[in-house]
């Protein structure tokens, strides 16, 4: 701050108190006004202690330069039977100034004339945003019959090489108590789990401890998807080491912060370039259900970096329209690809119906042609293929894929929420590895009429393979044909209607439902009804099928004109998710910030 930037500061004590404490620790205020003979007066143990202002004024109203300073006097007389100590706190006090900016000392003398003996050389004055109690000065001794007099000064300093701008703006208050001495009375320590538990409750605890005084901390179990990090300190003058708090002259309280992954943060990396904290570094088995939160992993996708939810998490929902959403994933583009659940907010685990867009819908209404595993084909309905080439020649609708565009028109489009939605890769994989990769005899490879044919899913979570190693998720789409986007024909094949679509196998198995024919009704993507995914699994004996979510991929296959329940798929772009608000739990999904649940 430079010469023509200094100003005038106002500096405010708010009204001094006298605060007399018992020996149990209790306290009874004594409140002094201009108008009161500019005394008080209040029993410390078996003593009379009586405080007064000298300038008829218990509180500080000074405007003050750098540099400057103003002095407060009052005086303590002991009117009782006995010498008492006592020690003088500074009470719900503010002080949001720069570190160093406000100093004090504070002197006495037995005579207002006299010479004044240093009880506090110059100390800065603790800072902090919110209220706390801390120690002025301890353990004074008032002789029966005696009048101490007090200068207490307080200097707004000239900072050399520091920037003080910030001091423009600050405040200060505060009060004092005078109370029992320090070394006699306890202070409260407060243990806030926030959410977690100690010892089974997530109860706030207190416990009063003399100064000097240890307690060992136990940490909190762990909430949620969260893992405890550290104790946040609120207060000063305890010290917090190797789970011991050592107790200081004021009242502590320790806050219990979790580390989990936090969607706007990641954000935030990712567009830095970094790689968000929390993020698991280490691929998970995927041939094992994730029955408890094991958090979010990364995984190549076709725009770069995905970092895809797995397990019970409990951090992943989104309102969305009129919708619940949960987040299967970040795709590598920072836009948000989120599933549909519901109208309503459920817990993992729970089984609803309601939790589908539709139940009782075929994916295609025929399926005795390879065609009829495309979320489009070539040829009319009822055509016999002739070739891959044709059959996966994007020209004719499935009927579910009619279906979840009208969804989309009537849920998103018509409410103009279209343009908070990214034209992203939707992957129907009609790869055909053959029967090495596959593992099944009976593959063909020629993925058209009614030829035996394996799709790539097939390969990648284990349906006929018994190599456990070989269940690998992909999120990158093999072939550009299979890449179903709107627009873009860079990344994709530009031929849908509507940014919409399906979950496909590869995201199941990544969210946690393990290889093929395994259960999991614990993992966010149990919806407790089946429902389709976007992934074929193959052409047999004139029947084509496709994989489905029920309790974990178990029985995951299903010919293409069954019916079955619809989960619609959509990403939000990433310059909307930037804009929301909330920690993604189900009481306060992230959402619109304009938005009220």
């Amino acid at each position: 701050m430079n010469e023509k930037r200094k100003k005038m500061i106002i500096l405010t004590m708010c009204a001094i108190t006298l605060m007399l404490a018992s020996i149990l620790g209790t306290y009874a205020y004594f409140v002094s006004s201009i108008n009161n003979e500019n005394r008080q007066e209040a029993e410390v143990d078996t003593g009379t202690m009586r405080l007064r202002f000298a300038d008829n004024d218990e509180g500080i109203n000074a405007k003050l330069m750098l540099g400057e300073s103003i002095t407060k006097k009052f005086t303590l007389e002991n009117t009782g039977t006995l010498d008492a100590t006592v020690s003088i706190e500074w009470l719900d006090m503010i002080n949001t100034y720069t570190e160093g900016s406000l100093t004090y000392t504070l002197e006495y003398s037995e005579t207002e004339e006299g010479d004044y003996i240093e009880l506090v050389s110059s100390t800065n004055v603790p800072t902090s945003s919110t209220e706390f109690t801390s120690t002025l000065v301890p353990d004074i001794t008032i002789p029966v019959g005696k009048t101490y007099y007090y200068n207490l000064v307080i200097t707004l300093n000239n900072l050399n090489d520091v920037d003080q701008t910030e001091d423009l703006n600050a405040s200060f208050s505060t009060k004092f108590i005078v109370s029992q001495p320090s070394t006699n009375r306890k202070y409260t320590l407060t243990i806030d789990p926030n959410g977690g538990t100690i010892n089974g409750s997530s109860e706030i605890q207190t416990i009063n401890l003399k100064v000097g005084e240890t307690y060992s901390i136990i940490n909190p179990n762990n909430t949620g998807c969260n893992q405890f990090g550290e104790w946040k300190i609120i207060g000063i003058d305890s010290i917090l080491e190797n789970s011991t708090i050592t107790m200081g002259k004021s009242n502590i309280k320790l806050v219990a912060q979790y580390n989990g992954f936090k969607l706007q943060e990641a954000l935030e990396s990712i567009n830095a370039g970094k790689t968000p904290q929390s993020v698991n570094t280490t691929a998970p088995n995927f041939a094992n259900p994730a029955r408890t939160c094991e958090g979010v992993f990364a995984m190549e996708d076709d725009y770069g970096t995905s970092y895809y939810y797995r397990g019970n998490v409990d951090n992943n929902y989104v309102k969305f329209g009129d919708f619940y959403w949960r987040i299967i994933r970040i795709n590598g583009d920072g836009s948000l690809r989120i599933i549909y659940d519901g109208v309503q907010g459920y817990a993992n685990g729970v089984s609803n119906t309601e939790r589908l867009a539709y139940t009782g819908k075929a994916f295609n209404a025929l399926s005795n042609d390879n065609k009829y595993v495309g979320w489009m084909f070539g040829g009319a309905q009822g055509t016999a293929s002739i070739s891959m080439s044709q059959a996966q020649t994007n020209t004719t609708n499935s009927d579910l894929k009619t279906l979840v565009d009208s969804w989309y028109k009537l849920n998103i489009e018509d409410k103009n929420l279209g343009d908070k939605v990214a034209d992203v890769v939707f992957c129907n994989d009609r790869s055909t590895p053959g029967k090495t990769l596959s593992g099944w005899s009976s593959d063909t490879a020629l993925g058209h009429g009614r030829n035996s044919t394996a799709y790539g899913a097939t390969a990648r979570t284990n349906v006929w393979n018994s190599d456990l190693n070989k269940v690998k998720p992909r999120f990158t789409c093999p072939q550009k044909n299979d890449a179903f986007t709107v627009s873009d024909e860079t990344k994709g094949n530009g031929d849908l209607t509507y940014p919409i679509g399906l979950i496909t196998a590869d995201e199941i198995v990544a969210a946690g439902s393990g290889k093929y024919g395994t259960s999991n009704l614990n993992y966010y993507l149990y919806k407790g009804a089946w429902y389709w995914s976007l992934s074929s699994v193959n052409f047999y004996n004139n029947v084509s099928f496709m994989f489905r979510e029920s309790s974990g991929l178990y029985k995951n296959t299903v010919s293409t004109n069954t019916g079955g329940g619809v989960a619609p798929v959509i990403n939000l772009k990433a310059e909307y998710v930037q804009t929301m608000i909330g920690d993604g739990t189900i009481s306060n999904p992230y959402k619109d910030a304009s938005y009220t649940l």
